[in-house]
């Protein structure tokens, strides 16, 4: 069927109007209409947001742009050696596989030698002639995929050869590197042995016919034959949400190749603690950004010049993080990519070592300690970000102001830290797209607005098909709400303001197995306190990804910096609703979080304190793509909210 019949069809099937469509694309009525009959083309900008809305599949999407035909999508596996590649020549003769560019898949299999599981080995490329290729590959022998045939058990490996008559060389590349995307975030694979990113962004004839039917079709016929996992389940990983293979936005790749010129330039020069800042609000892309700017860097190091001004050295790098559940998360992708040790670190031991390097990045630098609080002797301490200053000649920051929750962190009264973060020299590069939040402008706007506790901000949420609002008045509801749709896309957690005594290492007083959270009639524990979540966490497993922590509540400590596809957010007895400003508001005094909140002589309730714990808020409300649920602990405040849903 043509697009234009398929749209208006789909459109009708689902129940919406022409002026439905055009709210959700931020379009006039008239472009559906022209569109619905033929008379304009719909913009390659809006392909991607249009299939979604009108729920196409990939082989709608497929068809759509004539991929199903007598050609259809090809694959077909192989023995890597000499003798498969020819028996390959022999029988598939004159095919899409052998007369058009190729996308490829090596594999090898691995035993853990302790637990006996077996994992995968992987690389993935693309070629203009596949026999041609292979052999190159075998007659060489030093190669990705011959180190993967080494390094697997009893020597083999699978080669899989995907074709089809539409594909080029823009199109086979698009798809390698999202296969390097996906590959990384599916627990399946122990490790990649890509090398390069090809950090596309560029658009290209038909692009979104490749990205949202043709990719999707090749991984299901490998899924099908139990060589990767369902995209469900990569895309709910932490490595696929933090991948440096990411196609970044034209906007992104601006600001990378910013960053990368003023880090070539500092290196070069024989420059010293000089400091790049990646600004942005939450879920607009700064750590995807890190996360290349680091993979690239450590692939391909900068020539450095020396003190002398003589020599030069390739350049160190070394990406730092405080927040423990990030930190993982890059540990675990520095590990499948085999990039070493001590790439990735904790702030604390990058310090103690003391040992400088070339290039310092920094994700949640907002995190970082401007106090002594890891009780080192306090001759030899200094403030997290003064520490780094002087062990980076460049030095990266991503750094959020309104994500900044804790007094621990404070900068305000301190010029020396101050002239790092703002400083005249350092050079500020802002990100203002929205990532995360799968969402209509309309519905972001009004998050981000709830989030910062804006004036008359309790209202309504607007209508948006794509993301889902929701209040709830009983809290067994909104607990089984947030269950479901963890069942159903996963992903999904429960998470609250610290308004509950917790204590890290001991028990509660009253007899309690956990330090808990009870909202209206439910009782869970605090995050961390689960003993399968405990022993899941010591293996490096992301809190958000442990199954048994959908039976815990998160706060900010295991969530800052993560996305879930739905989250709940309990907002406990320290936030209430005021009625002249018609919004949220907060009472320190009721918060329990009091290593981030500093005591006054009249309590906690200062306007520094609400600042802090007001960002907290800002982080829980921000974490889903795809929906945000919300119970209010305030008897009046749950009862303003649950009146607002649609």
């Amino acid at each position: 069927m043509e697009l234009h019949k398929l749209i208006k069809e789909k459109r009708e099937k689902i129940g919406l109007t022409q002026e439905d469509v055009a709210y959700r694309l931020n379009v006039t009525r008239q472009a559906v209409q022209n569109w619905e009959n033929d008379k304009r083309s719909i913009p390659n900008s809006l392909l991607s947001q249009y299939f979604k809305l009108l729920r196409f599949d990939a082989k709608e999407i497929l068809s759509v742009f004539g991929f199903i035909g007598s050609n259809e999508l090809k694959v077909k596996a192989i023995d890597y050696s000499k003798q498969g590649l020819e028996i390959f020549k022999r029988t598939e003769g004159e095919t899409v596989l052998t007369k058009f560019p190729t996308l490829y898949l090596g594999v090898g299999k691995k035993r853990d030698k302790y637990t006996q599981k077996n994992h995968q080995l992987a690389y993935v490329g693309e070629a203009s002639s596949i026999i041609r290729r292979t052999n190159e590959y075998l007659n060489t022998g030093n190669d990705k995929l011959n180190a993967i045939k080494s390094d697997s058990d009893n020597k083999q490996e699978q080669l899989y050869i995907i074709g089809h008559s539409k594909f080029n060389k823009s199109a086979t590349l698009e798809l390698e590197q999202m296969f390097m995307d996906s590959l990384l975030g599916d627990n399946k694979f122990i490790k990649i042995y890509n090398g390069r990113n090809n950090g596309l962004s560029t658009d290209f004839y038909e692009r979104n016919a490749y990205r949202e039917g043709i990719f999707p079709e090749i991984w299901e016929q490998l899924r099908q034959q139990n060589v990767v996992s369902s995209l469900e389940e990569v895309h709910n990983s932490a490595l696929f949400a933090n991948s440096p293979f990411k196609a970044l936005s034209p906007k992104q790749q601006e600001a990378k190749e910013l960053i990368a010129d003023k880090i070539a330039e500092t290196l070069l020069v024989g420059n010293q603690n000089e400091v790049i800042k990646i600004q942005g609000l939450a879920g607009s892309g700064k750590t995807v950004l890190m996360s290349q700017l680091f993979y690239d860097i450590w692939k391909e190091p900068y020539e450095v010049i020396e003190v002398d001004g003589k020599t030069m050295h390739e350049s160190s790098v070394v990406l730092l993080v405080r927040h423990e559940q990030q930190r993982r998360t890059y540990e675990q992708i520095a590990k499948k990519l085999n990039m070493g040790k001590d790439t990735v670190m904790d702030v604390s031991t990058f310090i103690t070592k003391g040992v400088k390097a070339d290039v310092v990045l920094v994700d949640e630098a907002h995190l970082l300690w401007s106090g002594n609080y890891g009780r080192i002797n306090k001759n030899k301490w200094q403030p997290d970000l003064i520490a780094l200053h002087k062990l980076a000649k460049t030095l990266v920051l991503i750094y959020d102001p309104q994500q900044l929750v804790s007094a621990r962190a404070k900068i305000d009264d301190n010029p020396a830290l101050l002239e790092i973060v703002n400083g005249q020299n350092t050079l500020t590069v802002n990100l203002d797209e929205q990532w995360r939040i799968d969402a209509n402008a309309e519905t972001l706007e009004w998050i981000e607005s709830l989030a910062h506790f804006n004036e008359n901000s309790l209202v309504t949420p607007p209508r948006d098909d794509s993301y889902d609002i929701k209040f709830f008045d009983d809290a067994s509801e909104f607990k089984n709400a947030i269950e479901n749709k963890n069942q159903q896309v996963g992903l999904s957690r429960l998470v609250a303001t610290y308004d509950w005594s917790y204590s890290q290492g001991s028990k509660p007083k009253n007899g309690d197995d956990y330090w808990n959270v009870d909202f209206g009639s439910e009782v869970l524990p605090w995050n961390l306190e689960l003993p399968a979540v405990q022993k899941l966490q010591d293996k490096q497993i992301p809190w958000q990804e442990i199954e048994q922590s959908i039976n815990e509540v998160g706060s900010d400590f295991t969530v800052q910096g993560i996305d879930l596809n739905y989250v709940g957010v309990i907002l406990g007895p320290s936030i209430f609703w005021n009625k002249q400003t018609n919004s949220l508001d907060i009472d320190p005094d009721k918060s329990l979080d009091h290593q981030k909140i500093r005591r006054s002589k009249d309590g906690y309730n200062t306007e520094e304190n609400k600042k802090y714990l007001r960002n907290v808020v800002n982080v829980l409300l921000t974490r889903g793509v795809h929906g945000l649920y919300v119970y209010a602990v305030d008897d009046e405040l749950r009862n303003k909210l649950t009146v607002l849903n649609l």
